[in-house]
Protein backbone atom coordinates (compact mmCIF):
# COMPACT_ATOMS: atom_id res chain seq x y z
CA UNK A 1 0.00 0.00 0.00
CA UNK A 2 1.16 3.20 -0.85
CA UNK A 3 1.44 6.62 1.33
CA UNK A 4 -0.68 9.21 -0.17
CA UNK A 5 -0.72 12.80 0.71
CA UNK A 6 -3.08 14.46 3.79
CA UNK A 7 -3.17 10.81 5.39
CA UNK A 8 -4.08 10.11 9.14
CA UNK A 9 -0.72 9.78 11.04
CA UNK A 10 -1.38 7.27 13.96
CA UNK A 11 1.89 6.77 16.55
CA UNK A 12 2.18 3.26 17.94
CA UNK A 13 3.91 2.66 21.14
CA UNK A 14 2.33 -1.01 21.30
CA UNK A 15 0.46 -0.05 24.01
CA UNK A 16 -3.75 -0.25 24.43
CA UNK A 17 -4.35 3.42 23.33
CA UNK A 18 -2.25 2.65 19.80
CA UNK A 19 -5.07 0.35 18.97
CA UNK A 20 -7.93 3.03 20.41
CA UNK A 21 -5.80 5.51 18.09
CA UNK A 22 -6.25 3.40 15.08
CA UNK A 23 -10.13 2.65 15.88
CA UNK A 24 -10.56 6.62 15.75
CA UNK A 25 -8.60 7.01 12.16
CA UNK A 26 -10.26 3.95 10.80
CA UNK A 27 -13.63 5.54 11.77
CA UNK A 28 -12.34 8.92 9.98
CA UNK A 29 -10.57 7.13 7.29
CA UNK A 30 -14.33 5.20 6.07
CA UNK A 31 -15.73 8.70 5.87
CA UNK A 32 -13.24 10.91 4.62
CA UNK A 33 -11.22 8.40 2.28
CA UNK A 34 -7.46 8.80 3.70
CA UNK A 35 -4.66 6.70 4.00
CA UNK A 36 -3.76 5.42 7.51
CA UNK A 37 0.33 5.94 8.33
CA UNK A 38 1.50 4.17 11.15
CA UNK A 39 4.36 5.44 13.36
CA UNK A 40 6.72 3.98 15.60
CA UNK A 41 10.19 6.07 16.71
CA UNK A 42 13.36 3.99 17.51
CA UNK A 43 16.00 6.20 19.55
CA UNK A 44 18.98 4.31 17.65
CA UNK A 45 19.96 3.21 13.86
CA UNK A 46 20.10 -0.46 14.76
CA UNK A 47 16.79 -1.06 16.24
CA UNK A 48 14.98 -0.27 13.04
CA UNK A 49 14.97 -3.75 11.29
CA UNK A 50 13.44 -5.10 14.73
CA UNK A 51 10.84 -2.20 15.35
CA UNK A 52 9.89 -2.54 11.54
CA UNK A 53 9.21 -5.86 11.99
CA UNK A 54 7.13 -5.15 15.06
CA UNK A 55 5.36 -2.92 13.11
CA UNK A 56 4.81 -4.68 10.70
CA UNK A 57 2.88 -7.83 12.77
CA UNK A 58 1.27 -5.21 14.44
CA UNK A 59 -0.38 -3.66 10.87
CA UNK A 60 -1.22 -6.85 10.06
CA UNK A 61 -3.14 -8.12 12.81
CA UNK A 62 -5.19 -4.94 12.90
CA UNK A 63 -5.83 -5.50 9.36
CA UNK A 64 -7.29 -9.06 10.20
CA UNK A 65 -9.02 -7.52 13.03
CA UNK A 66 -10.57 -4.43 11.17
CA UNK A 67 -10.43 -5.29 7.35
CA UNK A 68 -8.32 -1.61 6.53
CA UNK A 69 -4.39 -1.66 5.23
CA UNK A 70 -2.09 0.57 7.22
CA UNK A 71 1.23 1.92 5.81
CA UNK A 72 4.35 1.29 8.19
CA UNK A 73 6.34 3.98 9.04
CA UNK A 74 9.93 3.66 11.37
CA UNK A 75 11.78 7.28 12.91
CA UNK A 76 14.74 7.66 14.76
CA UNK A 77 14.92 10.35 17.28
CA UNK A 78 13.07 12.65 20.40
CA UNK A 79 9.73 11.77 20.61
CA UNK A 80 8.58 14.80 21.06
CA UNK A 81 9.69 16.42 18.12
CA UNK A 82 9.56 12.98 15.80
CA UNK A 83 5.76 12.97 15.39
CA UNK A 84 5.94 16.43 14.45
CA UNK A 85 8.48 16.00 11.96
CA UNK A 86 6.69 12.97 10.11
CA UNK A 87 3.88 14.54 10.05
CA UNK A 88 4.97 17.61 7.99
CA UNK A 89 7.43 14.84 6.47
CA UNK A 90 4.75 12.85 4.88
CA UNK A 91 1.92 15.56 4.91
CA UNK A 92 -0.14 14.86 7.07
CA UNK A 93 -3.94 15.39 7.35
CA UNK A 94 -4.33 14.92 11.04
CA UNK A 95 -2.39 13.33 13.96
CA UNK A 96 -4.27 10.74 16.00
CA UNK A 97 -2.69 9.67 19.27
CA UNK A 98 -3.48 8.03 22.55
CA UNK A 99 -2.68 9.86 25.32
CA UNK A 100 -0.99 8.62 28.72
CA UNK A 101 0.70 11.96 29.78
CA UNK A 102 -0.83 15.68 29.78
CA UNK A 103 2.99 16.76 30.63
CA UNK A 104 4.55 14.72 27.87
CA UNK A 105 1.48 15.64 25.21
CA UNK A 106 2.10 19.33 25.86
CA UNK A 107 5.42 19.02 24.54
CA UNK A 108 4.34 17.06 21.37
CA UNK A 109 1.85 19.23 20.05
CA UNK A 110 2.68 22.93 21.26
CA UNK A 111 4.32 24.42 17.80
CA UNK A 112 3.06 21.74 15.32
CA UNK A 113 1.06 23.24 12.10
CA UNK A 114 -0.87 19.79 12.10
CA UNK A 115 -3.70 18.98 14.58
CA UNK A 116 -3.34 16.31 17.08
CA UNK A 117 -6.94 14.04 17.96
CA UNK A 118 -5.95 12.46 21.38
CA UNK A 119 -7.79 10.21 22.51
CA UNK A 120 -8.01 7.67 25.84
CA UNK A 121 -10.39 5.13 24.85
CA UNK A 122 -12.47 3.43 21.87
CA UNK A 123 -14.78 5.60 19.99
CA UNK A 124 -17.91 5.93 21.45
CA UNK A 125 -20.50 5.74 18.42
CA UNK A 126 -19.66 5.17 14.68
CA UNK A 127 -19.66 8.18 13.59
CA UNK A 128 -18.79 12.02 14.73
CA UNK A 129 -21.87 13.11 15.67
CA UNK A 130 -21.67 15.69 17.98
CA UNK A 131 -18.69 17.83 18.81
CA UNK A 132 -18.26 20.34 21.46
CA UNK A 133 -16.64 23.53 20.10
CA UNK A 134 -15.74 25.90 23.01
CA UNK A 135 -14.95 29.65 21.92
CA UNK A 136 -13.82 32.58 23.52
CA UNK A 137 -13.02 35.97 23.10
CA UNK A 138 -9.83 35.14 20.94
CA UNK A 139 -9.67 35.75 17.15
CA UNK A 140 -7.62 32.97 16.60
CA UNK A 141 -10.51 30.92 17.73
CA UNK A 142 -12.04 30.99 14.16
CA UNK A 143 -8.95 28.42 13.06
CA UNK A 144 -11.21 25.85 14.23
CA UNK A 145 -14.46 26.36 12.35
CA UNK A 146 -11.98 25.42 9.23
CA UNK A 147 -11.85 22.07 11.40
CA UNK A 148 -15.83 22.31 12.13
CA UNK A 149 -16.53 22.63 8.53
CA UNK A 150 -14.40 19.55 7.33
CA UNK A 151 -15.91 17.25 10.24
CA UNK A 152 -19.17 18.32 9.64
CA UNK A 153 -18.90 17.68 5.42
CA UNK A 154 -18.43 14.40 5.85
CA UNK A 155 -19.83 13.59 9.29
CA UNK A 156 -22.66 15.39 9.24
CA UNK A 157 -21.92 16.86 12.58
CA UNK A 158 -24.24 18.72 15.17
CA UNK A 159 -22.16 21.62 16.41
CA UNK A 160 -22.10 22.67 20.02
CA UNK A 161 -21.01 26.03 20.52
CA UNK A 162 -20.01 27.06 24.27
CA UNK A 163 -18.76 30.22 25.13
CA UNK A 164 -18.12 31.62 28.46
CA UNK A 165 -20.24 34.37 30.42
CA UNK A 166 -17.99 37.72 30.18
CA UNK A 167 -19.08 40.27 32.01
CA UNK A 168 -16.00 43.36 30.54
CA UNK A 169 -17.56 45.41 28.21
CA UNK A 170 -14.52 44.77 26.08
CA UNK A 171 -13.64 41.87 26.19
CA UNK A 172 -17.76 41.27 25.43
CA UNK A 173 -17.63 42.99 22.23
CA UNK A 174 -14.71 40.84 20.99
CA UNK A 175 -16.81 38.14 22.00
CA UNK A 176 -19.72 39.74 19.83
CA UNK A 177 -17.34 39.61 16.88
CA UNK A 178 -16.31 36.55 17.47
CA UNK A 179 -19.75 34.85 17.33
CA UNK A 180 -20.89 36.66 14.49
CA UNK A 181 -18.28 35.51 12.41
CA UNK A 182 -18.81 31.99 13.53
CA UNK A 183 -22.70 32.59 13.23
CA UNK A 184 -22.19 33.53 9.53
CA UNK A 185 -19.99 30.89 8.92
CA UNK A 186 -21.70 27.75 10.61
CA UNK A 187 -25.47 29.21 8.02
CA UNK A 188 -23.03 29.65 4.68
CA UNK A 189 -22.38 26.12 5.09
CA UNK A 190 -25.90 24.66 6.01
CA UNK A 191 -24.50 23.54 9.24
CA UNK A 192 -26.58 22.70 12.73
CA UNK A 193 -25.30 24.18 15.31
CA UNK A 194 -26.50 25.39 18.72
CA UNK A 195 -25.06 28.09 20.97
CA UNK A 196 -24.79 28.04 25.06
CA UNK A 197 -23.42 30.37 27.63
CA UNK A 198 -21.62 28.76 30.37
CA UNK A 199 -22.82 30.11 33.88
CA UNK A 200 -21.61 33.12 35.77
CA UNK A 201 -20.49 31.19 38.74
CA UNK A 202 -18.96 28.32 37.17
CA UNK A 203 -15.57 27.87 35.24
CA UNK A 204 -15.77 27.45 31.83
CA UNK A 205 -13.72 24.98 31.87
CA UNK A 206 -16.09 22.75 33.61
CA UNK A 207 -19.10 23.76 31.91
CA UNK A 208 -16.94 22.29 28.98
CA UNK A 209 -16.80 19.07 30.70
CA UNK A 210 -20.67 18.89 32.10
CA UNK A 211 -22.00 19.71 28.15
CA UNK A 212 -19.66 16.56 26.80
CA UNK A 213 -21.01 14.69 29.41
CA UNK A 214 -24.76 15.94 28.98
CA UNK A 215 -24.87 15.40 25.30
CA UNK A 216 -22.85 12.40 25.00
CA UNK A 217 -20.27 14.35 22.93
CA UNK A 218 -17.97 12.40 20.66
CA UNK A 219 -15.03 15.00 20.22
CA UNK A 220 -14.13 18.09 21.95
CA UNK A 221 -12.23 21.31 19.73
CA UNK A 222 -9.46 22.95 22.01
CA UNK A 223 -7.18 25.32 21.06
CA UNK A 224 -3.43 24.97 22.30
CA UNK A 225 -3.00 27.38 24.32
CA UNK A 226 -5.97 25.89 26.50
CA UNK A 227 -4.75 22.34 25.85
CA UNK A 228 -2.58 22.19 29.52
CA UNK A 229 -5.31 23.55 31.65
CA UNK A 230 -8.37 21.63 29.89
CA UNK A 231 -6.42 18.06 29.63
CA UNK A 232 -5.04 18.33 33.43
CA UNK A 233 -8.86 19.07 34.39
CA UNK A 234 -10.21 16.36 32.06
CA UNK A 235 -8.49 13.87 33.62
CA UNK A 236 -9.59 14.65 37.18
CA UNK A 237 -13.30 14.75 35.86
CA UNK A 238 -12.46 11.09 34.15
CA UNK A 239 -12.82 12.72 30.62
CA UNK A 240 -12.80 10.41 28.19
CA UNK A 241 -14.17 12.23 25.04
CA UNK A 242 -11.31 12.65 22.10
CA UNK A 243 -9.69 15.97 21.64
CA UNK A 244 -8.97 17.66 19.06
CA UNK A 245 -6.29 20.04 19.81
CA UNK A 246 -5.42 22.87 17.02
CA UNK A 247 -2.65 25.74 17.11
CA UNK A 248 -3.62 28.72 16.00
CA UNK A 249 -0.84 28.80 13.16
CA UNK A 250 -2.37 25.09 11.93
CA UNK A 251 -1.90 24.81 8.33
CA UNK A 252 -5.25 24.77 6.78
CA UNK A 253 -4.83 24.98 3.03
CA UNK A 254 -6.31 21.82 2.70
CA UNK A 255 -9.28 22.61 4.30
CA UNK A 256 -13.01 23.99 3.07
CA UNK A 257 -12.00 28.19 2.67
CA UNK A 258 -9.72 30.13 4.58
CA UNK A 259 -11.43 32.48 6.72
Amino acid sequence: MELTEKSILVPVDFTENSEFALQHAIQMAKYINRTIALLHIIRKDHEKPAAMEKLTVFSKQMQEKYGIETVCLVRRGDIFKAIKNTAIEINALLIVMGLHSAKRAIKVIVGSNIPFYLIQSSPINDTIKDIVVPVDYNEKNRVQMNWVTLLSKYFSSNINIIKPFISNNYKNEKMRKNMFFIRQILEEKNIVFGVRTAKREKKFNEEIYDFAAEINADAIFIMSYHFKEFILKSKHFNMKVPVLCINPATNTQILPGRF
